[in-house]
């Protein structure tokens, strides 16, 4: 065993002491001789060592990072137990205990040394101090268990400290610049971050040229990593709390605020980059932007919270955050980032929130109110919306018709909350509202989506004539302003009319006009509704063949999209239509699907239609082979996934 031979060839890496060239070459054929026979050797170095891989170890690599998923929550839970402090598996305090853990990355000295602070401290103390880089992360220690603690925690401060310090003065002081990052660096993005950097006037003469060779000497030394994700390097886990705690020290107060001060800025902009990708009609795009958001939210995170706390702007931050966690379904966690920003932010000076932060404060809100409105506590929603329509009453006279423009979108959106209610006479009342302060300023064209509102209130009342009346106005204002991608939306709700009274041709048309014009603006996404649609159509017509093709082509599209909450929707669909024609191994097949991207939601009762589904086909067959299979999908015992389907509420 040969450990530490980074000490070998670190004379660039300003290691004293190394081998000499000659010592290195008898080394190296030493160990070449041993490659050939019996003997198991075993290498350790922060480096590739390149120098020596040729008739040696040559391409036998393994590079040691934190342990896999499964390893790291079995060692988790040890340490749990050892410290008798199970009770942060559940309860309040579990998203923070599994937000800790992913931050430690399944490093085993991090977790041990770390997470045994547990004893003391919840896991949301830990997690600030980890992120204020905080060495006292233990705080109430009587004396012996402050020996103990303490020598830990120097312990895992000494393994990044002793790769740290053999890195040159100048690489030191460069990499600081990375004490906000958690997790991830994206290396594409890293001059953009430097000229942030370098219009701090404490920082400019910092070597950045050298960057490209300082993050090299960090990987050498394992304080870096290429990350999976390609243009991206991971952070060892420990290692921004190291340099957090170095900016800590009271000399680098200035440095800290201007590193703090460029990364907000830096992520400003990035989030901007984030919004415009989750707003693009291309589907590549907004996956794009889900999957650079889940890398870098924590780094979103953190700026979004330096932002507040410097009292400036954190609209683009907010919202990279909050779409990220609607694309990917998690309303609960985009409804307490919301609350949270918006108590934040109503902490800022009032001279400040009358200015042009208001209007963000305001979008903000009502984003907040929409988290109300998709979790369906609408009681909240309108609470929020009416707090929503104060905020416009103060900052109207910065821009009356702004103001205006806002106002009408609130009473829109309460027109929404009432509709799902079913409160019929109130949804009309905010959409006639709605339209009163558009025709106030002079705004015809938006008039037509509140028409469409209309129509869509009168449909589910079943007012026929009515629903038509407004469908018609809101597609004749749509051709007024030469809005043909609206219109294609029109023509698919008079689609959905038309079908609701059983008149099948004219819902037909009306649903090709839609798909055409959907498809003329790239808007694949909701030509994948208008797919599903015609799928019910042919259905109901028992035109199999039809509804099945129909039924692909939306799946193939929420594939793209990688929107899995509708592909088991489609999945459902599809089984439905073999089951109607007695095909139950392939039903069986599709509801399996569907319940696989349904257990990702399980407040959503498509779960429970899909079980019901299957239990049909297993109580009316025996079998067995349909309840080990739904086992299998909930990750469950047969026994218990049994008495679940036994026990389907509908």
């Amino acid at each position: 065993i040969l450990d530490n031979l980074e000490s070998i060839t670190g004379s660039q890496l300003a290691i004293q002491h190394t081998l000499p060239p000659e010592e290195q070459a008898a080394l190296r054929d030493f160990l070449a001789k041993l490659a050939k026979g019996n003997t198991l050797v075993l290498l350790g170095s922060r480096s590739g060592e390149d120098w020596l891989a040729k008739g040696t170890f040559e391409e036998n690599v393994y590079d040691l990072r934190g342990l896999d998923e499964q390893a790291a929550s079995m060692l988790v839970n040890r340490i749990l137990e050892r410290y008798e402090v199970t009770q942060y598996r559940e309860g309040q305090h579990v998203e923070s205990l599994q937000k800790l853990i992913k931050v430690l990355d399944g490093y085993p000295l991090a977790l041990e040394v770390v997470l045994a602070n547990l004893r003391h401290q919840t896991p949301e103390r830990i997690l600030e101090a980890l992120q204020a880089g905080d060495v006292r992360v233990d705080i109430v220690l009587n004396d012996e268990q402050k020996d103990l603690f303490e020598q830990k925690t120097k312990s895992i401060l000494r393994c990044i400290e002793y790769s740290f310090s053999n890195l040159s003065p100048e690489a030191q002081q460069l990499l600081l610049c990375l004490a906000p990052f958690t997790s991830v660096v994206w290396l594409e993005r890293i001059d953009k971050y430097t000229e942030r950097l370098r219009e701090q006037p404490v920082l400019k003469d910092l070597p950045f040229q050298n960057w490209l060779n300082v993050l090299i000497e960090a990987q050498n030394w394992g304080l870096l990593r290429a990350h999976e994700t390609v243009g991206f390097l991971k952070l060892q886990p420990i290692f921004p709390y190291f340099l957090r705690s170095r900016l800590n020290e009271p000399a680098r107060r200035e440095m800290r605020e201007a590193i703090e001060t460029a990364f907000r800025q830096h992520y400003d902009e990035l989030g901007a980059l984030f919004c415009q990708l989750f707003s693009s009609t291309e589907p590549q795009r907004q996956v794009r932007g889900q999957v650079l958001v889940g890398l870098e939210y924590e780094n979103v995170s953190t700026a979004l919270k330096l932002a507040l706390e410097a009292r400036v702007a954190v609209e683009n931050l907010y919202l990279a955050l909050s779409r990220y966690l609607t694309s990917i379904q998690d309303v609960q966690r985009g409804f307490e980032l919301g609350v949270s920003v918006l108590q934040s932010i109503e902490t800022y000076p009032p001279a400040i929130l009358e200015g042009s932060l208001g209007w963000e404060i305001a979008e903000i809100i009502g984003d907040v109110a929409t988290k109300y409105f998709e979790l369906k506590n609408y009681a909240g929603a309108k609470i929020v919306y009416q707090r929503l329509l104060e905020q416009v009453g103060q900052i109207e006279q910065i821009d009356k018709s702004r103001s205006n423009t806002l106002k009408a979108g609130t009473y829109h959106q309460l027109g929404r909350v009432a509709e799902e209610q079913q409160e019929w006479k109130e949804a009309e009342q905010h959409y006639q509202q709605a339209i009163e302060v558009f025709r106030e300023n002079n705004d015809g064209y938006s008039q037509g989506d509140l028409y469409y509102q209309l129509g869509t209130v009168a449909q589910k009342q079943k007012h026929w004539q009515e629903a038509d009346k407004y469908y018609q106005q809101a597609l004749q204002i749509y051709g007024e302003y030469h809005d043909r991608r609206s219109q294609g939306y029109i023509y698919h709700q008079l689609g959905m009319l038309a079908g609701a009274q059983g008149n099948w041709k004219i819902a037909m048309v009306y649903y090709q006009k839609a798909l055409q014009i959907k498809g003329e603006y790239h808007d694949w996404h909701s030509q994948a509704s208008t797919y599903n649609q015609l799928g019910i159509l042919c259905r109901q017509q028992r035109w199999w063949k039809e509804a099945e093709d129909y039924y692909q082509k939306a799946l193939q599209i929420y594939i793209g999209y990688n929107d899995r909450f509708n592909q088991a929707r489609i999945y459902n669909q599809l089984g439905n239509v073999a089951g109607e024609q007695k095909d139950w191994e392939e039903a069986t097949n599709y509801w399996l699907k569907a319940l696989e991207n349904f257990k990702d939601y399980p407040e959503d009762r498509g779960i429970d239609i899909t079980l019901n589904n299957l239990r049909s086909i297993w109580i009316e067959s025996g079998n067995e082979g349909v309840l080990t299979a739904v086992a299998h999908v909930l990750q469950t015992s047969v026994e218990s996934a049994k008495e679940r389907m036994l026990h389907i509420a509908l």
